[in-house]
């Protein structure tokens, strides 16, 4: 009856496996020529529990929770190149090559060389955007396996806390049921981190590890994890440091790359290979932008007048300002971190007249250079000449959006497997109160044919008794 109560009472608790008194026979007593009974003794109380059940489940959480924060995490990037509702950076640097080729229709045009400044300002600016927010969800993802590492910390604690209980509770032979849930409980918010294995070991201590990485509790000891960055000494300012998973007592030796599920694993690996990919491509884009205009926009010369010598030949040195041998983007320009620093030169910055159209000194219908320019829009000159602006950019796009739709029915599908298991694991060991209740009415009609027999017996000797004298 107590243990139909607690059942019936934590029908609703999350976790919860329903108990079941197992009884055996009462030892047989010898009367005579007859072996007679002595009733009923409780054997144990047992939980219902299925380790395979139980392993299926931890599983399908851990798919589930990768699945469903890469979803997550590659929405955020890819929101970054949505241009749907926003002219994105394939539109703003067609408008830039376009406005090149306005300038070679009107090489003198000042109006049209500010157009082209402001369009090349856009250009530059969108790669600083895409860039600044690719760092913010980078850095949102390194905060989230900061604040994991700690939650994971505290859960091997209790895990650990728990061994210790279960084991002084069922050194007396008794079974530490309601324990073990808690501790089950534990473990499967620790298995949405990471894929984890548990198992007794031959000193009979639970152990929990994680695959590939090694053990966090063994028994009543837990190993705490740690976060680090992964910026070295001497490296330079450009090597923003990330994130790395350590334990405590090994802060040489990064396990980060041996997780590859859960939320953890999802987190890892958008940021190690979709945001990464995506930085290099980007950098890749501006840094050849950035080489290709300039190689051409130094061979041509400034809107500004250039003294000529007796025989009508420019003498570019003798002219008042710098006429020729003018970068349009400030160069250097290292590849890595390209797009975070791309900027126009000052040399434009300061006059739109630098802006150089003519290929030739004082021909005010020179369009060489402009039109030069301009053509750069469809011209392979990335990946070693073999793919042009667009269709990098749209390359990098594209994947992305590739991996985001492929995350997102992975996610559904994961979650239908999850569903599956929590079904199978609430059948085998949720409460059922109309189950519950029939084994109530099944005690008490035993209790009701009990009593029977105590009265039946009862009567018979204070029969025998009123025959004494």
């Amino acid at each position: 009856m107590s243990t139909t109560s607690h059942n019936i009472a934590n029908a609703n608790t999350e976790g919860f496996s329903r108990q079941e008194v197992r009884t055996e026979t009462g030892v047989t007593l010898s009367e005579g020529d007859y072996a007679l009974g002595t009733g009923v003794e409780i054997q144990s109380i047992k939980r219902s529990h299925d380790e395979l059940v139980e392993k299926k489940l931890n599983t399908s959480i851990t798919s589930h929770k990768f699945n469903e924060e890469r979803s997550l995490q590659l929405g955020h990037v890819e929101e970054i190149f949505n241009e749907i509702n926003s002219d994105g950076m394939n539109k703003i640097m067609n408008r830039f090559f376009n406005s090149f080729r306005e300038l070679s229709n009107q090489p003198e045009n000042e109006t049209i060389r500010h157009v082209v400044k402001e369009n090349a300002k856009i250009v530059t600016g969108d790669f600083h955007r895409i860039q600044s927010n690719l760092d913010d969800v980078r850095g949102s993802i390194n905060k989230k396996i900061s604040l994991s590492v700690s939650e994971i910390n505290s859960l091997t604690t209790t895990i650990a806390k728990l061994n210790k209980e279960i084991s002084v509770q069922e050194v007396s032979g008794s079974m530490a049921n309601d324990l073990r849930d808690q501790r089950d409980r534990a473990l499967r918010t620790l298995t949405e981190f990471f894929p984890i294995n548990t198992y007794t070991d031959a000193k009979g201590q639970f152990v929990v590890s994680v695959e590939g990485v090694g053990s966090l509790v063994a028994g009543g000891i837990s190993q705490d994890l740690s976060v680090g960055s992964s910026v070295k000494n001497g490296e330079t300012s450009a090597d923003k440091g990330d994130a790395n998973i350590y334990f405590a007592s090994r802060p040489g030796v990064p396990v980060s790359g041996k997780i590859t599920s859960g939320t953890l694993g999802a987190q890892l690996r958008t940021r190690n290979e979709e945001i990464v990919g995506l930085e290099k491509q980007l950098d890749e884009l501006a840094h050849g932008l950035v080489l290709a205009t300039n190689s051409i926009h130094r061979r041509g010369f400034a809107n500004h007048p250039v003294p000529v010598d007796a025989e009508g030949n420019p003498i570019p040195n003798a002219a008042a300002k710098k006429v020729t041998g003018i970068n349009f983007f400030k160069e250097p320009l290292d590849l890595k971190r390209a797009a975070e620093y791309i900027s126009i030169s000052d040399d434009i910055e300061a006059d739109v007249n630098n802006i150089a159209a003519a290929l030739e000194a004082n021909k005010p219908g020179d369009n060489r250079i402009a039109l030069a320019v301009s053509k750069l829009q469809h011209e392979k000159v990335l990946g070693g000449g073999t793919t042009t602006f667009e269709e990098q950019y749209l390359k990098s796009v594209g994947n992305i959006g590739l991996q985001s739709g492929k995350s997102k029915i992975d996610e559904e599908q994961s979650h239908g497997i999850l569903a599956q298991a929590k079904s199978f694991k609430e059948r085998l060991a949720g409460v059922s109160l109309d189950e519950e209740a029939a084994n109530m009415v099944r005690y008490q009609n035993a209790y009701e044919a009990s009593a029977k027999v105590i009265r039946a017996s009862d009567e018979m000797f204070k029969a025998v008794l009123g025959l004494l004298p």
